[in-house]
């Protein structure tokens, strides 16, 4: 049914809960799913488990990618959200088995874990005031820095080079700092 729409539309679709759409987006980037879980071999979940959590990620992906920019294809970003998904996920299994061995009277009352957590609420505001702040290579480099790219890794997805990735990034924050006020807790 959706075998010649464009992704962008099927994107649009996906945004508006059309299943048979997704099932479509699935189908084309099943290849690119794959891909990034076989580089997971040997972790504790199976390729099933990983597959799945590759597909929340690419739903994710199209609820969150911005149509309108320039430099960053959908299936790239579909690809980083899968890969940092299923990074995460084997981070919180090795914190499970990590937290199942603390003695609960060595943590200490100033120690909560909604300190440690990031307020989702609290970044997806940043990242709405960010677009509008930001110019279209700035928000880029931003969301790369995020999640969790370093300078020279970001100027190579880009084409650009190190230095000026380090500059977009001084803009970024004096920006954000400028019109946001303290961005530390971000």
């Amino acid at each position: 049914m959706y075998d010649k729409t464009d992704i962008n539309e099927l994107i649009l679709l996906c945004r508006k809960r059309d299943d048979d759409a997704f099932d479509e987006l699935v189908r084309r980037y099943t290849p690119m799913i794959r891909k990034v879980i076989s580089g997971f071999s040997g972790c504790p979940y199976d390729s099933d488990e990983l597959f799945a959590e590759g597909c929340v990620a690419l739903h994710i992906a199209a609820q969150r990618f911005i149509l309108e920019q320039d430099g960053v294809t959908f299936g790239l970003y579909a690809r980083i959200c899968v890969r940092n998904r299923i990074v995460d996920m084997l981070r919180r299994s090795e914190s499970e088995e990590t937290l199942s061995d603390v003695d609960v009277e060595q943590v200490t009352d100033d120690t909560s874990v909604e300190e440690r957590l990031v307020d989702r609420d609290t970044f997806d505001r940043l990242l709405v005031s960010a677009r509008g702040l930001l110019s279209d290579y700035e928000y880029r480099v931003l969301l790369l820095h995020i999640q969790g790219y370093k300078t020279s890794q970001i100027a190579t997805m880009l084409g650009k080079s190190a230095k000026s990735v380090d500059n977009a990034k001084a803009r970024v924050f004096r920006r954000l700092r400028k019109e946001l006020g303290d961005i530390s807790e971000f």
